[in-house]
């Protein structure tokens, strides 16, 4: 099947969502570059860079899986990620690595990624709930095969 011309093809990277949650990676990589090179700052830089490119990674992960169960599930992840972004980035800034514009920036960037994976989570959810499962009738045969 050929795509048409200037039609985008079936993909994550067609997500808002993803969208948002790579830029936001993006940033913290290149904070985390440019934090000293101390002990403490390179293991929460590890931690922080970790949970933050799994955001994007486990969106993508989730909507490649085509089901609405493994995508809703990789979505919890994600955002639990976010979270745990948010959590790095404060100490960062209570160890005085960022500073408070930065951070503040960085923290309403994961706010809005967590708000948004929320909502996607929901919407989910309420396909789920109006979704029904039927069956038509089949021409099913009882038979005493003695299996």
């Amino acid at each position: 099947m050929e795509q048409r011309e200037g039609a985008k093809a079936y993909s994550f990277r067609n997500l808002g969502l993803w969208q948002k949650a790579q830029e936001f990676a993006v940033e913290v990589v290149r904070l985390v570059d440019s934090l000293p090179g101390r002990r403490s700052a390179d293991l929460i830089a590890r931690q922080l860079a970790g949970s933050a490119t799994s955001i994007a990674a486990n969106i993508a992960e989730g909507h490649g899986r085509f089901s609405i169960p493994a995508y809703r599930h990789h979505l919890l992840i994600a955002r639990g990620s976010a979270t745990e972004a948010d959590s790095w980035l404060d100490l960062l800034l209570r160890l005085g690595y960022v500073d408070e514009a930065r951070a503040t920036e960085l923290h309403a960037r994961c706010d809005e990624l967590v708000a948004a994976l929320t909502r996607r989570i929901h919407d989910l959810d309420g396909r789920a709930r109006t979704a029904r499962v039927s069956e038509e009738l089949a021409p099913y045969e009882l038979r005493d095969d003695s299996c």
